[in-house]
């Protein structure tokens, strides 16, 4: 390994990275705020010295000259969610690729704790805010600072409608698909598994339900069976499982099954193949989420899909026209991204 020059040793700023470089301390700022209009070779030899000589710019001084820090608040309720580990992940990957740097906080479910990691972002500088499953009230008194101090914040599927530009998945949409593919095949009565215990989203689907069912000129009562179990907030295999027995002895049980999740769904095919029965020929079942495991389990599993490549990317495409040109930037503060049907051998 060679011994770092002098020169190498004396890199304190931005200004002494770029006069190293041999380059203008305005295109060397450029590329590490993340801004087009350098060329792909200067961009690619400034980031490979950053990373050789272990420069990290000193991001705190840069923002209070009023530079762009590059640096990207983002909250986020949980992880043990695999939907939501692959949302963090997808929002790193597109943060990265704009040479751009998030700052991950847990709020695990807290508004208290989500109001506090939004006042550390603040003194951090960020340029910029994502909240991913936002726990804030519409009436929530950090609102009125994001606002005074002009934040450009995105939230992500949050649970009230808070006053700020929003992406959300179209869960009316997504229930709409799955309804109309089940009477496709045959189907008039359904049972919702674990809808009810998720007050939020699972809440929402069954709103976007009743929607598509009074299209279809159904009656709710009779159409519909809702299960839950009081009390378990862990929404897994075994949590379908259990569901799927209390459904498998009701005297005639609704023959589709429409799952929260796609381990609910799992765990519930489970149950119904150990009480002799087939899927779909007896039971049609389908997910939600599009989990890599939906295609490797026996019947492989309808489900939808959520697009999170495009929720992602939608959402970090507003924080850039926020950062960039403020709320006028946008078209529209909200961005419904539109949901997929992947049919598969369990309907």
């Amino acid at each position: 390994m060679s011994t770092p020059s002098e020169e190498e040793n004396n890199i304190r700023s931005v200004g002494d990275f770029a006069k190293y470089l041999g380059l203008s301390r305005w295109t060397v700022s450029r590329i590490l705020n993340g801004h087009s209009g350098v060329h792909e070779d200067t961009r690619e030899r400034v980031m490979s010295e950053m990373h050789r000589l272990g420069f990290q710019p000193n991001m705190m001084a840069r923002s209070l000259k009023g530079a762009k820090t590059g640096l990207i608040g983002v909250c986020f309720q949980e992880i043990e969610s695999p939907i939501l580990a692959r949302k963090i992940s997808s929002l790193q990957e597109s943060l990265r690729s704009r040479g751009l740097r998030a700052v991950m906080e847990i709020t695990s479910g807290l508004p208290e704790a989500e109001r506090d990691i939004i006042n550390h972002f603040f003194s951090l500088r960020v340029d910029g805010v994502i909240l991913i499953g936002s726990g804030l009230a519409k009436d929530d008194p950090i609102l009125a600072r994001l606002a005074r101090e002009s934040v450009p914040v995105v939230t992500v599927d949050s649970v009230q409608d808070i006053p700020l530009p929003r992406v959300d998945l179209d869960r009316s949409a997504a229930m709409g698909l799955t309804l109309r593919h089940l009477q496709q095949r045959g189907h008039d009565s359904y049972a919702l598994l674990g809808l009810e215990s998720d007050p939020i989203y699972g809440a929402r689907r069954i709103e976007g339900l009743k929607e598509a069912a009074l299209k279809s000129g159904m009656d709710w009562e009779a159409s519909f069976l809702s299960l839950k179990i009081d009390n378990r907030r862990v929404w897994s295999y075994q949590y379908g499982y259990d569901l799927a027995q209390s459904l498998l002895q009701l005297e005639k049980p609704p023959r589709a099954i429409i799952a929260l999740n796609d381990r609910v769904a799992i765990g519930a095919m489970k149950a119904v193949r150990e009480w002799g029965y087939e899927i779909p020929r007896d039971f049609a079942v389908v997910g939600f989420d599009n989990l890599d495991i939906g295609q490797w389990c026996e019947p492989t599993l309808t489900t939808v899909g959520q697009n999170v490549a495009e929720i992602i990317e939608k959402s970090v495409g507003l924080i850039e026209k926020l950062i960039a040109g403020g709320k006028n930037a946008l078209e529209s503060p909200v961005v419904m991204v539109q949901p997929k049907l992947i049919v598969r051998a369990s309907s």
